[in-house]
């Protein structure tokens, strides 16, 4: 069967080919691909809360991806969850890293939201693979997955999605990335013998370790990602178009223009700026743009 250790198909492929259904379904947010849009009419909002909600997550991935191994009650699990956590920490320093750097070739600026996105496209691409792949092959699926995501993310643009947060590019490209990588960075000797599932050693034949076991392995791999795009873009299609048509999923341009807090909730903005200078001097917004 397929080799996916903790879920960079079935969880993280999974979600990114909902969520890029989903954004096509929904159309783009008003204004978000007209030429007339200021630049940063679209950014986010708070780079403290991206960099801290990226630090929780890339903690909680410790116990997703070592809690894989499903105990440590031997040597083998033990040394199992130790090398999971090692190939989880390099594949995601990695891949942040590369796209730091991508985005500074491209933008002449550092980015710490795309590094942090970085980062968690090199925990998805890792997800997978993190318990059947050598350290340095940990570093290069990374930095491999640097440039899936930079990729993805671009083409979206390119197509007009609208896909807010890079779901897709970190979680479903990278989720097939991943799921690819676990197949193709495998520890068995050569092309020819496997290990996956099998941990510390290969898949065993009649007469030892089993010869062609990595091509049985590397095809149910390819079949796994085919079967989960297939599977969650037809049900997502399922879900979402009705709700569209019906006109539940969309926010109406108005409601679009005031926010969402403004509309829906109470109090209706989530942050309180202090007062600038030059509106406590005349009682109204001050002449000049401030950025906080």
């Amino acid at each position: 069967g397929f080799m996916d250790f903790a879920g960079s198909g079935i969880v993280h492929m999974c979600g990114g080919v909902g969520a890029l259904v989903g954004a096509a379904v929904v159309g783009a947010r008003e204004g978000r691909f007209d030429p007339g849009s200021p630049s940063d009419a679209f950014a986010p909002h708070s780079l403290p809360l991206i960099v801290l909600g990226t630090f929780i997550l890339w903690f909680g991935w410790y116990g997703f991806n070592c809690g894989s191994t499903l105990g440590m009650q031997d040597k083998a699990q033990g040394t199992m969850a130790a090398q999971v956590a090692m190939n989880t920490t390099l594949s995601a320093a990695s891949c942040g890293l590369a796209v730091l750097m991508l985005r500074f070739a491209i933008l002449r600026r550092y980015d710490i939201g795309g590094m942090c996105n970085g980062i968690l496209a090199g925990l998805v691409s890792i997800t997978a693979p993190c318990g059947n792949v050598e350290c340095g092959s940990a570093v290069l699926i990374g930095i491999i997955g640097a440039f899936i995501y930079q990729g993805s993310s671009m083409l979206l643009q390119k197509l007009k999605v609208d896909d807010p947060i890079d779901a897709f590019a970190v979680h479903g490209a990278c989720g097939a990335w991943g799921v690819l990588a676990a197949a193709l960075f495998d520890w068995g000797t050569g092309f020819d013998y496997f290990n996956g599932w099998s941990g510390w050693g290969c898949v065993e034949g009649d007469n030892g370790c089993k010869s062609g076991a990595w091509a049985e392995a590397f095809g149910a791999n390819v079949m796994e990602i085919f079967i989960i795009a297939v599977w969650t873009a037809g049900f997502s299609l399922l879900v979402f178009v009705p709700l569209r048509v019906g006109g539940f999923l969309r926010a109406d341009a108005e409601m679009q223009e005031k926010g969402m807090d403004a509309v829906k909730h109470s109090p209706p903005k989530a942050y309180t700026m202090a007062a600038t200078e030059g509106e406590k001097a005349t009682g109204g917004p001050a002449p000049t743009e401030v950025t906080v």
